[in-house]
């Protein structure tokens, strides 16, 4: 390995002979310290990196969690290119139910039906299916709603598929396969898909196991050798071989698993003070950073623990789901089946007396929407009343009916906690590889339709489509262009609304079934809540698409990315003296076409330097105060340093020499 490390010269100091009788040095010179990569030596301290992935088991995460599996040690393989790393690593699942945050050491060795093969297709017959695809596959339709089948749900998400109906394991081991498991061809490794008796994970199976049934491919966890038990619950760098065993949680079809609470069991995995404190006590080091990765295909769903339903009763606390508990007669902490699969519509609880008007109880008088709150508006009983566009109407137990659920912990409550866990905040890193809006040239592939472009009461679209109308050509044709920032976001926002609005169309009973992108693994819904936590760590968070088209893998490149940036800093052993700033210079060898370096007529390489800019758009910034930089006293233990880094921006190339010069100030009249 050969990570970046810093090297600091001597400080240097002059003596000047003053005019009067005594001699006094002069402590306003430069200090200088470059970067420089050297190989790594046995005495070299590494950096201590405790992750915990949190890894969604619901029924549609077979084929991701399969593909995060072979993806990580290319993962592992890209940190150790540029860091001595000494890694700590636990998995647990989005379950709050059933799993309470327990770390996962227990690899899958089956996925249900639910997790066979499709492809999107608006069909209504079998017919479709074969003239779109080929003899073998054939069509799930959408329901029969009021004689008709509503094949598109308000964004343009389907609501029909096709399955391919198999009669052997090999028929499937010759049919499928997935980007990371291709040649260079882009054919199907025969390792992986072409020999069954190769290390093929497909198999062709019916619903329930019945031998009358129609037969579906469904690839099964490749988990064959791995020990069926002693993996421990941390791995080490002694054992992350185990990651694609332990990651590889499963397909639970547990209606439990199906209301995803990433958020709620990450705290619970290692809250020190709560269910799982002696996991945690023996997980989290004080010294290391903190990594948490959500890895899920739908948003979080993480009810509050003050939140009640009028309708889920109870004596004790037995009566409840799981951990929630059974208070004045209600459980807290849960919400009925009925809500699930729609969190996205669900708003964060607000307190108590929120929550009881939100049920039709005490809620505020009021004459016009001026006397309400913010969010709430003026009904026509003259009551203030929470609302939230496009609520689905599908719990008759509201009232009124369609009264939207203020149930979820709020994802600001998760930041501070999170936070709380190390003594220098600067030590938690997030990152959330989730589902989020694909924006492409044409309306209808970014999954925004006419109905959403024409709904006055959807405000981002609204801007869109003005901004739209403005657009230069070279925007409209590429979003994500050089230049269109803002039209790319306000497209992208208007995606994301027109997805929430799909979610809550209480016209369509098929609605729960929109999403937001989809890629070969399959469909996803806006990881909203997971976005919201990764953006509120600022530099420490980062947002990957599980939508790309190749998979996990390019998300786990950029998390690596994010992981190499924020722990590679450089401590500055001095403060800078007051109105001095700090003056960072990258050099770098002049390469020729061959990638070798250029030299000059006397045989030296020629390097070039490029002075660097300050700043979160430019090369580095300013980190301060960050318990890495503190330099203990020998005596006391006590720090000495300025608790001051320099952090960069982008990961540093090997070859560069980074150059740091400031004047110091040494705390001398």
């Amino acid at each position: 390995m050969t990570p970046i490390r810093a090297g600091m010269t001597c400080l240097t100091a002059a003596v000047v002979v003053l005019t009067a009788c005594t001699e006094l040095p002069v402590y306003n010179l430069a200090n200088t310290f470059s970067i420089e990569v050297r190989e790594v030596t046995k005495n070299d301290k590494p950096i201590k990196l405790d992750f915990l992935w949190v890894i969604d088991n619901s029924s549609s995460m077979c084929q991701e969690q399969a593909s995060l599996a072979r993806s990580f040690d290319s993962f592992v393989t890209q940190l150790e290119s540029y860091l001595n790393v000494d890694i700590n690593l636990a998995v647990t699942t989005t379950n709050a139910i059933k799993g309470q945050g327990q770390f996962s050491n227990t690899p899958a060795t089956i996925f249900p039906n639910a997790s066979r093969e499709t492809k999107l297709l608006p069909c209504a017959a079998n017919l479709d299916c074969v003239d779109a695809f080929g003899a073998s596959w054939a069509c799930n339709p959408p329901q029969s709603t009021g004689g008709s089948l509503l094949l598109y749900n308000k964004n343009g998400s389907m609501n029909s598929s096709c399955t391919y109906v198999c009669d052997s394991d090999n028929d499937c081991c010759e049919n499928f396969c997935y980007l990371d498991e291709c040649g260079d061809d882009m054919s199907c490794v025969d390792q992986m898909c072409g020999d069954p008796d190769g290390g093929c994970t497909q198999t062709c199976k019916a619903p329930g196991g019945g031998s009358d049934a129609v037969k579906n491919c469904v690839a099964q966890p490749d988990t064959g050798d791995c020990p069926t038990s002693g993996i421990p619950t941390v791995l080490t760098e002694a054992s992350l071989a185990y990651f694609p065993c332990i990651a590889t949680v499963g397909a639970d079809q547990h209606y439990s698993a199906n209301l995803e609470s990433g958020l709620k069991t990450a705290w619970m995995a290692l809250d020190p003070n709560g269910l799982q404190g002696k996991q945690s006590a023996g997980f989290l080091r004080d010294d290391a950073y903190l990594i948490i990765v959500f890895v899920s295909d739908e948003d979080d769903c993480s009810i509050d623990e003050d939140f009640s339903s009028p309708s889920f009763d109870c004596e004790k606390d037995g009566d409840c789901p799981g951990y929630t508990l059974c208070k004045g007669g209600l459980c807290h902490g849960i919400v009925k089946k009925d809500y699930y699969n729609i969190c996205a519509l669900l708003g964060e609880y607000k307190g108590k007396a929120h929550h009881e008007c939100a049920y039709n109880a005490n809620c505020r008088d009021c004459e016009t929407d001026v006397d309400c709150d913010q969010g709430w508006y003026c009904k026509g009983d003259k009551k203030c009343r929470p609302y939230i566009y496009g609520f689905n109407t599908i719990a008759t137990f509201q009232q009124p009916a369609g009264t939207p659920l203020f149930a979820l912990t709020p994802v600001s409550k998760y930041y501070s906690q999170l936070r709380s866990l190390k003594a220098d905040p600067a030590k938690v890193l997030v990152a959330a590889i989730v589902g989020d809006a694909i924006i492409k040239k044409s309306d209808q592939k970014s999954l925004i339709s006419e109905d959403c472009l024409e709904d006055e009461k959807m405000e981002r679209c609204q801007n869109y489509l003005a901004a739209k109308a403005d657009a230069s050509n070279k925007c409209l044709e590429d979003p994500s262009a050089d230049g269109c920032e803002d039209f790319l976001a306000l497209k992208q926002a208007c995606a994301q609304e027109c997805y929430v609005a799909s979610k809550g169309d209480n016209k369509n009973p098929q609605a729960k079934n929109s999403y937001v992108c989809t890629s070969p693994y399959g469909t996803s819904d806006w990881g909203n809540r997971y976005i919201r936590l990764a953006e509120m760590f600022g530099p420490n968070g980062i947002v990957s698409n599980m939508c790309a088209e190749e998979g996990i893998s390019p998300a786990l490149e950029e998390v690596a990315e994010l992981i190499i940036k924020r722990v590679t800093k450089v401590c500055l052993p001095r403060r800078v003296k007051d109105g001095e700033r700090i003056t960072v210079t990258r050099s770098y060898f002049e390469e020729d076409e061959n990638g070798e370096p250029v030299v000059d007529e006397n045989g030296d390489t020629i390097w070039i330097s490029e002075r660097l800019i300050e700043g979160e758009v430019g090369d580095y910034r300013i980190a301060f105060p960050t318990q890495d930089c503190c330099f203990p006293d020998d005596k006391t233990g006590e720090c000495t340093g300025t608790q001051t880094a320099v952090t960069f921006n982008d990961v540093l190339d090997p070859s560069w020499e980074i150059e740091m010069k400031y004047e110091a100030d040494l705390g001398i009249d």
